[in-house]
């Protein structure tokens, strides 16, 4: 290699469809960063050529014969921690979904979603080659678990998680997008659930719900975090970083529930900077499209000189969507399909207003 060139990225497709692994690497070869493209059909033959040759981006199909894909995801992430993940999947399965994000994936694409939207696709996969290194460093910032539990109950899912701190074992048991019980360490419920926040590091995985266990939390996360914070400036040494820390995560959520909003997703200006989300699961892919869609809109206004971008709306019968610029970033809100239309930006501002301080 010549001195101070970059090295070629390169891509690895995982899936036992051959027609499909074709597909892709047809898809993937017209990136605008170029990446090498290599395809294998089978989980022992990925993780062999992970073993052999350095790869920024595995594409894993979840449904294969032998090893499933969420058996290689999960010997990928102890193995390649710095190796960015997509799961595929031709199943709209929630369960699919959950494991795979439990696992540590970056993206979770159907199949039919990557052939009807093929760009929005590569736009994805582009934008996880620009958060790579060379070595295919990953972001130090991953989903922590309070970030889980928040999207479970904006989700309004069912399931219980297990999480593991070394030899410490507990679980948090959701029903409806609701707590319902924490077990931890000889505690349950509400002592339970700070004890697993305070908890340094841990992993975590969903199971599949258990719709008798008996409630022990009747209060919502807004509130009981608010409890939390109150406690967390009661403590005899916090110091001031986890303290403002702490209290900005609690106004956030705080405020996501006032306003009543579904989740909230905030897209640095830089590229490289990886974008955050609150409620949401798919934040890269929606990072993704905000972009496209700014830039679309900002050459439109250009084009009739209509001005400054203010904000883009739109709607479905799910939700309705609001991208907007504040404080030197793009801001993607989802609110409820019954929100009154003309009260969107106003209370979008508010709660963007929230995030910048």
């Amino acid at each position: 290699m010549v001195p101070g060139m970059k090295a070629r990225q390169t891509i690895l497709v995982l899936d036992d469809d051959g027609e499909w692994l074709e597909r892709c690497r047809e898809w993937l070869e017209r990136l605008p960063s170029q990446p090498g493209v290599q395809t294998v059909s089978s989980g022992m033959g990925a993780l062999s050529l992970l073993d052999a040759e350095p790869f920024q981006v595995l594409l894993c199909d979840l449904k294969m014969p032998r090893m499933d894909g969420l058996q290689v995801l999960s010997l990928v992430r102890r193995r390649f921690p710095e190796l960015r993940t997509v799961a595929l999947t031709g199943f709209a399965d929630e369960e699919f979904r959950s494991r795979a994000y439990a696992l540590g994936v970056d993206l979770f694409w159907l199949k039919l979603d990557m052939q009807q939207n093929p760009q929005m696709f590569l736009e994805c996969i582009e934008s996880l080659l620009e958060q790579t290194d060379d070595g295919g460093g990953r972001d130090a910032q991953s989903t922590n678990l309070l970030e889980v539990i928040q999207m479970e109950l904006a989700l309004r899912n069912s399931s219980v998680l297990r999480i593991m701190s070394g030899r410490q074992v507990a679980h948090i048991w959701i029903k409806d997008g609701q707590l319902v019980d924490a077990q931890a360490g000889g505690a349950d419920g509400e002592e339970a659930l700070w004890r697993i926040l305070n908890w340094e590091a841990s992993a975590f995985e969903s199971r599949p719900a258990e719709p008798g266990h008996v409630q022990t939390i009747t209060k919502s996360l807004g509130a009981l975090l608010l409890e939390f914070a109150q406690t967390v400036k009661k403590a005899d040494h916090p110091t001031p970083e986890q303290e403002a820390e702490d209290t900005a995560l609690v106004a956030r959520l705080t405020a996501l529930a006032y306003e009543g909003a579904k989740f909230v997703v905030t897209i640095p200006a830089n590229k490289k900077s990886a974008a955050k989300g609150w409620g949401i699961r798919d934040v890269d892919q929606l990072a993704a499209w905000a972009r496209l869609a700014e830039r679309s809109v900002q050459r439109l206004g250009e084009k009739f000189n209509a001005g400054p971008l203010t904000h883009i709306t739109g709607h479905n019968l799910e939700r309705h969507l609001l991208l907007m610029r504040q404080s030197g970033r793009t801001f993607v809100i989802g609110w409820p399909p019954e929100t009154d239309p003309r009260d969107l930006f106003e209370q979008s501002i508010n709660l963007a207003d929230t995030w910048a301080s």
